[in-house]
């Protein structure tokens, strides 16, 4: 839709697009903090619940202090190399890709948000940029061995986690 209403566009338009990037980055991180820290709190709150440290599923303020430090950290320490990936190896992406692809990644994680349904917001946004791709009938500029790779990483990320969860478990009921 970006792309037929600027069809015509000249260098006018680069202005106005990256005003609009900045809108959207504001929205996809609000998206990302509301979506992925309540996976954390949520986490925490029904580990008190179970230890009956709190009575109730609400989160103290610590936890949610707590958690957005944590994705503030991990995003400076460690995100860049994620930020890098999606948006320069899996496809070239230009200012007006850029805002598509923010665009509609910003209202997925949004709403997912406001309907309480947890989504990771990296495959929403690497998966954004492959539709960009896609959109602009350029397969061949898609770098599938980046997606390959991703989506190999997305596929054995739960298995592992619960295998290491689980001896983690058992290590500490052996330790207790």
């Amino acid at each position: 839709m970006f792309r037929r209403v600027l069809r015509r566009g000249t260098k006018r338009f680069t202005r106005p697009v990256s005003d609009a990037q900045w809108v959207t980055s504001l929205l996809l991180s609000v998206g990302q903090g509301a979506n992925d820290a309540q996976k954390a709190v949520g986490v925490v709150a029904a580990v008190l619940l179970a230890e009956g440290t709190t009575s109730s599923l609400d989160a103290p303020f610590w936890t949610t202090a707590g958690a957005a430090l944590a994705m503030a950290a991990g995003t400076a320490l460690g995100g860049w190399r994620i930020v890098r990936t999606i948006g320069r190896r899996i496809y070239d992406l230009r200012p007006l890709d850029a805002l598509a692809s923010q665009t509609g990644s910003a209202a997925l994680i949004l709403g997912a948000s406001l309907a309480g349904a947890p989504v990771s917001s990296t495959q929403v946004v690497a998966s954004s940029v492959v539709g960009v791709g896609a959109g602009r009938r350029r397969w061949g500029r898609i770098r599938w061995e980046v997606v390959n790779e991703m989506g190999i990483a997305w596929l054995t990320t739960m298995p592992v986690t619960a295998l290491l969860a689980a001896a983690a478990l058992s290590a500490w009921r052996w330790l207790s």
